[in-house]
């Protein structure tokens, strides 16, 4: 059986809440990755992606340097357990028009699952 928990990337990188999405962008370029989970007071509180920094701050002309991650990350973080099979995930992932999604094991996040890792 495909269980998403033997297709997710880890580790789970993240960034905290009050950086600026110039800091974000600069940590996902320097870590090869397209999206990093948000973080607040170390609880997971959203997600930022690359497409969020292309729609949220360059085409709205928001200034990278002053823009806080919290300000645009998508939230709340959706979840899905990691005992699932990938049709599982593939279907909450179409439903809910999302391209990552956190892998979790009660309440840790234990590594993303995105929709390249679906195919690879």
């Amino acid at each position: 059986m495909d269980i998403i928990k033997d297709f997710m990337s880890t580790p789970v990188l993240s960034v905290n809440a009050d950086a600026s999405t110039e800091e974000a962008a600069k940590e996902m370029e320097e870590k090869k990755v397209n999206c990093l989970l948000v973080k607040v007071n170390e609880e997971s509180a959203g997600i930022i992606t690359t497409s969020d920094l292309v729609k949220r701050v360059m085409a709205k002309g928001l200034d990278p340097k002053t823009t806080k991650v919290d300000s645009i990350m998508s939230k709340p973080l959706i979840t899905i357990n990691h005992y699932l099979t990938r049709s599982d995930a593939n279907e909450m992932m179409l439903r809910k028009k999302i391209k990552h999604i956190a892998v979790t094991e009660g309440s840790n996040v234990l590594g993303i699952l995105t929709s390249k890792d679906m195919v690879t």
